[in-house]
């Protein structure tokens, strides 16, 4: 928890994506980022906690964060937000990781109006360079930012997929991530949790 906002995150599928699932204090309804994998799992995680999915929010379209989409809007018939930039490569048959990972079957229609769920305000930060629209979703109120693949704990998103771009992606980082306070924390979508204080001081691919 952070300030009013409920997080609780589950690693998921064989690349152990970093999925969120959200919700304001005193509220059942939720918001759920990044499902990539075992949306079974999800889902009892959801009910478990007497929780309500209002919406699924994609900081990117990789086809590892995806994977629990169609599963998902099977049981709950909500709404999946993504960047209009990476809309094509959400539906893109490519989208996919060969032999290892396929691309993604049955995934709905993607929308680029945000859901809501009561007591939850965010801003929606564009951050291309990892893929080209690639967002974070920053709280300032809960003064956290789920970074997706843009920024890691001493590390950045990778760039040699289609669509990344090196310049992008530390403009992204210099001039948008870090124009938040130090004390932000950054939720990223692999790996520990960090912040921007301390990826400004000490991220060694951000100079």
């Amino acid at each position: 928890m952070s300030g009013t906002l409920c997080i609780e995150t589950f690693p998921v599928g064989l690349l152990a994506v970093n999925c969120y699932l959200i919700h304001a204090k005193g509220s059942q309804e939720a918001l759920i980022i990044d499902p990539g994998d075992e949306a079974d799992e999800l889902a009892g995680e959801i009910e478990g906690a007497g929780l309500e999915l209002k919406g699924i929010l994609l900081t990117h379209g990789h086809f590892d964060h995806i994977g629990a989409v169609p599963g998902l809007v099977a049981r709950y018939g909500v709404p999946v937000y993504i960047h209009p930039g990476d809309a094509g490569l959400y539906a893109s048959p490519e989208n996919c990781m060969p032999p290892w990972f396929a691309a993604i079957e049955g995934l709905p229609p993607s929308t680029s109006e945000l859901p809501t769920a009561a007591g939850l305000s965010f801003d929606v930060l564009h951050t291309p360079g990892h893929t080209p629209g690639g967002v974070c979703f920053h709280f300032p109120a809960s003064e956290t930012v789920f970074s997706g693949d843009t920024l890691f704990a001493n590390s950045v998103g990778r760039t040699d997929f289609p669509g990344g771009n090196v310049a992008d992606l530390m403009s992204s980082i210099r001039n948008v991530l870090f124009g938040l306070p130090d004390k932000t924390r950054v939720l990223a979508g692999h790996n520990e949790p960090t912040s921007i204080g301390r990826e400004r001081a000490t991220n060694p691919f951000v100079r």
